[in-house]
This record gives structure tokens, C-alpha cells and sequence, in this order.
């Protein structure tokens, strides 16, 4: 969720009045700073990828080992296979329920909620029928899900900001904003620059590799540098001039997208089975499902109340609700639907990979429109 565009606008990121300043300064979290910290900030990815380096260094783990490893490995592979139901692949289905929860929503983005679907279900269909056609999807997915990655922490981080006073100003929020687009366009080119670091396959489907002029990569990774060093001077500048330390939710969301794009080989592959359900699937479940919650407290006027006591309201039977449909709907689209398909010659994980990119190609433009700051009920709801 909370691509890029979620506060482009001008008018999103000012500095809001001194009463909604007072309201948004009254909850600090999205939840609560335990769950935060494990669920939101990247704690559980950390830990989990401190688990696996302690007891098999960069070794794959093995459970037929004896002992205490043994053990290990298979918790490790129950927390990747528990969390993938969990959090990674129920969060894209967490996007559904935003568009289609109510009849104003379901009016509001009709076009995603109507047409654009139909798009992914015809991609996937071209996938299933022309391998080549396959290939460049899940090897478009492959770069624009770190983008989708980059731009969903910067929304949230944003969020740590508002509810902690530390307002930008735009040209400050501009500079933070291509901080993290320059970000990502490093890692972006070097996989189309460079073979080494571009899958030839993925899970059964052929890639393909375009070769890009190794300029390319230098030219992205210079910007980085200037807008990192363009953004450290923001930040210190806003101390010195306002006494204002950038939140630590934000700082550990920044250090965290920073680890997941700068890995490269064993610890690149680690912080991938474990980042979607631990960092970028989770995060989105607790801001749309607290999201969830507060609309429908908003309509019974006690949103408040609701963004107060979120990990009670987690426990209720709305949300339990909402988490038997988001992950039953996800282990239908991720497991019932390829396990339909292997009857037909194809491969469980083959399709299952075709399915992640066609779906999420809709989840990503579709996020895009549903989470702006600039929307005033979007904003009372993501802040209170």
C-alpha cells in the first residue's frame, strides 16, 4: 500500500493547523509500539534473519539436522510457509476490501474495482498461453515490487512523522520523496544492467535480460549519493533550526528498505523469503485492517476510540472477520487456483508466479489511487 503518489500533493504534506496538530500528536502508533516494532518498523524480519545466520551462517538450513539446528530449521521453515498464508499473500487481498467494503468505495474506484481486474485475469491468461509473455511479466514484477516496497515505506513513514509533529515542508518532503525514488532506480538498474544480479529463472519461468548500457546504473547510482546527502542535510537541518529529531519509526523503516536493497547474494536471498509476510505484509495489514476498524468506527462515532485501543480491536470480531476472508481468499488465489491448473499440465509453482505479478500489477496502480493523504477521510482515518 501507500505507493509514492500517497502524499505527492503539495497540500497533503503541510503543516497541518494547530488542532489537527493536537489530534494527530494524541496516538503515535499504528497499533502500538510492540506490535509496531516487530510487525511495522521490520523488527520480525531482522530477528528472524538473525535466527538463520546464527544457527547456518549463509548455509541453507536443513531440518534433518540433529538437535537444537534441526529444531530450528524447522521453525524457520513453518514462520516462511505460516507467514506467506498469514501476512503475504492475504495482504493483497487486503486491497480488495478497501475497494469494494462499501458502496461508496466500490463507486468511488469503480475503475479499479470493475475494469482494471479484468486486465490482470486477460495478462494471466496470455502467461498461461506464451511462455515469452510470462518471462517479461514476473521480470517487470521482479523490479517494480521494490518500488512498490520503497513507496509503501515512505507512505508509512510519513504517517510516524504526522502523528509525531514532524511536519515537512514541501520542497523537505520533495527531497525525502526522490531520496527514496533514487533508491530505487539503483536497485532497479542493476538488474537490468547487470546479468549477475538478474535472475535467469524464477520458480520455473524464463526470464528474459535486456542488457542495459552499464551508464545507466552509474547515472542512478550518483543520484542516490546527491539525494542522500540532500536528504541527511534536510534532517539536520530541520534540528537545528527546529529542534526536531526525525522519528525512530521512521528511521528504522528508511534503515530497513535500505537492508532489503542493498543485500546481495545469500543475505539478498533470506531477507526475500522472509521481508514480504514480516515487513511489507504485515505492515499493510495493520494500517488497512486499523484502517477497516476506524472506518467502521467512524460511521458508529467512535473512530477515536477505535484508533486508541487498535490491538483490542484486533482481537474483535470484525477484524476476525476480516482475516478469515483475506486469508482464506489468499490461500484460493495462491494455492486453490494453481493447484486447479496443475490438473491441466501446468505447474503448481510456475503459476503460482504468474499469478503473484498479473495480481499484484493490479494491486500496485490500485494502491496508488485508494491511500492519499490528500483525501480528507483517507487522512482523519490513517491519523486518528
Amino acid at each position: 500500500m501507500v505507493s509514492t503518489t500517497f502524499t505527492r500533493d503539495g497540500d497533503a504534506a503541510s503543516p497541518a493547523p494547530a488542532k489537527a496538530q493536537e489530534k494527530v500528536l494524541g496516538n503515535r502508533w499504528i497499533v502500538n509500539p510492540t506490535f509496531d516494532s516487530l510487525f511495522v518498523f521490520g523488527g520480525a524480519l531482522w530477528a528472524i534473519f538473525a535466527l538463520q545466520i546464527f544457527w547456518f551462517h549463509w548455509d541453507t538450513i536443513d531440518p534433518a539436522l540433529p538437535g537444537a539446528a534441526g529444531t530450528t530449521a524447522w521453525v524457520l521453515l513453518f514462520m516462511s510457509t505460516f507467514g506467506s498464508y498469514l501476512f503475504a499473500d492475504s495482504h493483497t487481498i487486503a486491497t480488495y476490501m478497501r475497494i469494494y467494503a462499501t458502496p461508496e468505495n466500490r463507486e468511488r474506484f469503480k475503475l479499479y474495482a470493475y475494469y482494471l481486474p479484468w486486465c490482470s485475469v486477460l495478462l494471466f491468461g496470455l502467461c498461461l498461453l506464451y511462455p515469452k509473455a510470462a518471462g517479461f511479466c514476473v521480470y517487470l514484477h521482479l523490479m517494480w515490487v521494490f518500488q512498490h516496497y520503497v513507496g509503501q515505506t515512505f507512505g508509512i513513514s510519513l504517517i510516524y512523522c504526522y502523528k509525531r509533529g514532524y511536519f515537512f515542508k514541501p520542497w523537505e518532503r520533495e527531497t525525502y520523496r526522490w531520496f527514496m525514488h533514487s533508491f530505487s532506480a539503483f536497485v532497479i538498474s542493476r538488474i537490468l544492467c547487470f546479468r549477475e544480479l538478474s535472475p535467469d529463472d524464477l520458480y520455473g519461468v524464463k526470464l528474459p535480460f535486456y542488457a542495459l548500457p552499464y551508464q545507466l546504473f552509474s547515472f542512478c547510482k550518483i543520484a542516490l549519493i546527491v539525494m542522500t546527502l540532500a536528504f541527511v542535510t534536510v534532517v539536520v537541518r530541520k534540528y537545528i533550526l527546529e529542534k526536531k529529531l526525525i522519528p525512530l519509526p521512521t528511521l528504522c523503516l528508511i534503515c530497513t528498505i535500505l537492508g532489503i536493497g542493498l543485500s546481495t547474494g545469500a543475505a539478498n536471498s533470506i531477507v526475500w523469503v522472509y521481508g514480504p509476510p514480516f515487513f511489507h505484509g504485515s505492515q499493510y495489514l495493520a494500517v488497512s485492517l486499523g484502517f477497516y476498524l476506524k472506518e467502521k468506527g467512524m460511521d458508529e462515532g467512535r473512530m477515536s476510540e477505535v484508533g486508541r485501543n487498535l490491538m483490542k480491536e484486533f482481537r474483535g470480531s470484525a477484524a476476525l472477520k476480516y482475516w478469515a476472508i483475506v486469508i482464506m481468499a489468499g490461500i484460493f488465489v495462491y494455492v486453490g487456483i494453481p493447484s486447479i491448473l496443475q490438473n491441466y499440465g501446468f505447474g503448481f509453482v510456475y503459476v503460482a508466479t504468474i499469478i503473484q505479478a498479473c495480481i499484484n500489477f493490479h494491486h500496485f496502480v490500485t494502491d496508488g489511487a485508494i491511500w492519499r493523504l490528500r483525501d480528507q477521510k483517507c487522512r482523519e482515518i490513517l491519523l486518528a
